[in-house]
């Protein structure tokens, strides 16, 4: 099934189209529509439909603007034109934007899903060429490719100086120079093994091929490393998000495979590219299992600290507080011993070390718990941890040390784990209050609450979906037809009214998406419920 989204400033016109396309049986459904362009890119952002058709004269924002905006959004959409002009400057600029179809108005049937199956070929073309991307390279771009891989993977391991970096990119045409990056490591694992290696590498090179803000490379036998460019901190967060949407749309297409992305925090400078790749490394592996199939970064999991992390390799270089942040259970045998090895022979001395270790390792882990989850009441953190007593008892044998320390990290790893979404949760706690408080404006978007919680637009259309398991303009929807609901059985209001009541400016669109949702019209419903009630 195709998804399908109308944008036409002409109500009747746009109802038409929608229902033609609704009973046809065909293989198309309409998930969303909007009267001008402006509103309709931010809920294009949020649903990601497969088809956009769209009107080309419409107040606010036209069809070839919003068009142009869509597909830099969205790679893999395909737009189809409805004019009442017969213009041919139009349908070059068309063209050039890489609209699929032009079609005028009036528009039959027939010219409508002629043009529908055009986009629809068109995206089974995609699909196709997805996966034999690579065949269709010359061997001097495999080469290239080649290099351009072994350089970044290189840069990534901090085996080379921006200098290096910087001179090895101009001699591979490879823009680097950026004010900010951000690096995404893409763990993808199939339902039966592994997925063909060269399969994935085409779909990602295929995905990003026109991006030059993304740079990549393969990883090992399951891992796509991106390095992403942006003027600003929040342009390259933004646009990893972004990257690792397309490429998660693009890999996961056919159902076989799944895609799990850590993003790490940004960095200014080139070098700091090798920690930012470390860091990402690190977050995969802590919570890759916690998270599998979303897409993550550090300053999501933690409100503390964003700063670039050691590698797990290189926790014990570091302090106590930077051994736990990321540690897994598999790590624990090997950081308690770290701790164990460095304990003095004088027996005095080795009582006063496993105390206060035992104290520091404590405090390191209650502190970073109450950073992922600031909720979580002191008292209540507390409990889960030996007293200040039990440590002492503890620390006068050396196996009471390391079974108290091995017991105080899992403990730390069990309620980090709990609590390392809490961050995703405020955020979007804060965005449905503010949702539930303004869901009768008519300008509420995607973009509107985002910026209420100072998010990209993508960053927050991501982890949204991923907390509340629905894309925001379904939230939005249910939020206005809970109140719809209401109205309906506590007042004898005209639809007219609740529907300008709620947000909503046209009343037959709400009709629409009632129907669509409860599967009766407003006017049913308020029968039912009143005859029930009788």
């Amino acid at each position: 099934m195709y998804t399908v989204f109308l944008v036409e400033d002409e109500p009747l016109i746009r109802a038409n189209m929608r229902n033609a396309i609704e009973n046809s049986g065909e293989p198309f459904s309409c998930i969303g529509e909007a009267g001008d362009g402006e509103l309709a890119l931010t809920i294009i952002q949020d649903l990601k439909p497969d088809i956009l058709i769209t009107d080309i004269k419409m107040p606010f924002m036209d069809g070839l603007t919003l068009a142009r905006h869509a597909k830099a959004i969205i790679p893999w959409l395909r737009v189809i034109i409805v004019s009442g002009y017969d213009d041919f400057d139009l349908a070059r600029q068309a063209i050039d934007i890489g609209v699929d179809q032009y079609i005028l108005k009036p528009t039959p049937n027939k010219d409508l899903f002629a043009a529908l199956h055009v986009a629809s070929e068109k995206i089974a073309e995609h699909k196709k060429q997805s996966v034999s991307f690579l065949k269709h390279q010359s061997n001097d771009e495999m080469v290239k490719n080649t290099l351009i891989g072994s350089f970044l993977e290189q840069l990534c391991n901090g085996e080379i100086g921006a200098d290096e970096a910087l001179r090895r990119a101009d001699e591979l045409e490879t823009g680097l120079l950026s004010k900010s990056y951000a690096v995404a490591i893409a763990q993808y694992e199939g339902k039966n093994g592994y997925p063909n290696r060269l399969t994935i590498t085409s779909k990602a090179k295929y995905a990003l091929r026109n991006d030059p803000e993304v740079l990549f490379f393969m990883s090992g036998a399951d891992h796509v490393v991106l390095i992403v460019k942006g003027p600003t901190d929040i342009d390259a967060t933004g646009k990893a998000y972004h990257a690792a949407q397309t490429l998660k749309h693009e890999i996961e297409d056919d159902g076989s495979t799944k895609l799990t992305v850590g993003i790490s925090a940004v960095t200014n400078r080139i070098t700091g590219i090798h920690d930012a790749y470390r860091e990402a490394g690190v977050l995969l592996k802590t919570f890759a299992q916690t998270h599998r199939s979303r897409i993550f970064c550090s300053g999501d999991l933690c409100r503390g600290d964003a700063s670039v992390v050691p590698a797990i390799d290189d926790l014990f270089d570091a302090d106590v507080e930077n051994k736990l942040k990321f540690a897994t259970p598999q790590d624990v045998p090997a950081i308690v011993a770290e701790f164990a090895k460095s304990i003095d022979t004088d027996e005095m001395q080795s009582l006063l070390y496993r105390y206060y270790i035992l104290m520091d390792l404590t405090a390191a882990a209650t502190r970073i718990i109450r950073n992922f989850n600031p909720s979580m009441a002191q008292a209540e953190l507390s409990r889960h941890f030996a007293s200040r007593k039990d440590v002492f008892s503890s620390a006068i044998s050396a196996q009471e040390f390391t079974d108290l320390a091995t017991k105080i990290c899992l403990k730390f790893i069990e309620l980090r784990d709990s609590g390392n979404s809490c961050h995703h949760k405020k955020i979007v706690q804060k965005a449905c209050d503010f949702i539930k408080e303004n869901f009768n404006t008519p300008d509420i978007s995607l973009n509107t609450v985002a910026a209420h919680v100072s998010l990209s637009p993508t960053h927050f259309s991501t982890i949204f979906a991923q907390e509340m398991s629905v894309t925001f303009i379904d939230y939005l929807t249910g939020a206005r037809m809970e109140k719809v609901k209401e109205l309906l059985v506590t007042t004898d209001e005209k639809i007219v009214s609740i529907a300008f009541s709620v947000g909503y400016n046209e009343p037959n669109y709400l009709s629409y998406i009632f129907k669509k949702r409860e599967g009766l019209t407003p006017k049913e419903y308020r029968t039912m419920k009143k005859a029930k009630a009788e």
